[in-house]
């Protein structure tokens, strides 16, 4: 195979690999109708979990108002207790007094408390509901999920077939050639070859447009050589 014969089969392999990438970017683009499944999903879930939070703290207040509320009863309790038994008046005004005091201090955590409840109340119903929710949507966002597994499987499939025949191109073109070639390709994302454009008298790469040279596109059209254009540094080829 000659050096012309050697740039049209790199064109070639270009194109396939071109083709490569197209079925990458088309496996990699996630359908519009999953992408609004999957953020109304976590928009769902990240409310849960902020209810959920909520639901706990209010819960853990409520514990701990119910427990001091249940240690100032006792107390009242034990005083009203002592209050019988007293032995003179005196005494029996200090533990009212006292009781007095239980009493408002148990007013004031009922107070309290009563809010908290209907915020709970109102919580747990908030909870089952993004829960019902989140239920309602995992059938449709599964179907979707399974739908685009299958999509990309595919795509996959067709993948493997195109890069083993862009293999069996590759193989019949000098190797340093295609080193080049690949080395250029990734730099210049995604071509590393270029057909030499003609209009009139004048040249033109055909990836970066830029007017060549009188002498770089005898160089190529004449040559079996590898011409690279000196403007984007891509390997020229004269065409078919």
């Amino acid at each position: 195979m000659n050096g012309s014969d050697s740039l049209a089969q790199l064109f070639h392999l270009q194109d396939k690999d071109l083709e490569l990438d197209r079925i990458k970017e088309e496996e990699d683009r996630i359908p519009e109708e999953l992408v609004v499944a999957r953020k109304r999903w976590v928009a769902l879930q990240d409310e849960l979990e902020g209810l959920q939070d909520r639901l706990q703290e209010s819960r853990l207040e409520y514990s701990r108002n119910d427990l001091q509320h249940k240690d100032l009863t006792a107390k009242r309790s034990r005083a009203q207790e002592s209050q019988r038994n007293a032995q003179s008046a005196r005494e029996q005004t200090q533990y009212e007094n006292v009781i007095q005091q239980f009493k408002g201090l148990i007013e004031e955590l009922e107070e309290a408390m009563l809010p908290l409840l209907d915020e709970i109340e109102r919580l747990e119903g908030e909870v089952a509901r993004v829960k019902a929710e989140l239920e309602a949507e995992r059938p449709r966002l599964e179907e979707l999920e399974a739908a685009n597994e299958a999509r990309i499987a595919k795509l996959e499939a067709t993948y493997q077939e195109k890069l083993t025949e862009r293999n069996q191109i590759a193989a019949g073109i000098p190797a340093t050639l295609v080193r080049e070639y690949e080395s250029i390709r990734k730099a210049r994302k995604g071509t590393g070859v270029a057909k030499m454009l003609r209009g009139g008298s004048v040249y033109r790469c055909g990836a970066c447009n830029v007017q060549l040279p009188m002498h770089v596109a005898q160089q190529v059209i004449q040559s079996g050589k590898v011409v690279r254009c000196p403007a984007c540094g891509r390997i020229l080829w004269k065409g078919e």
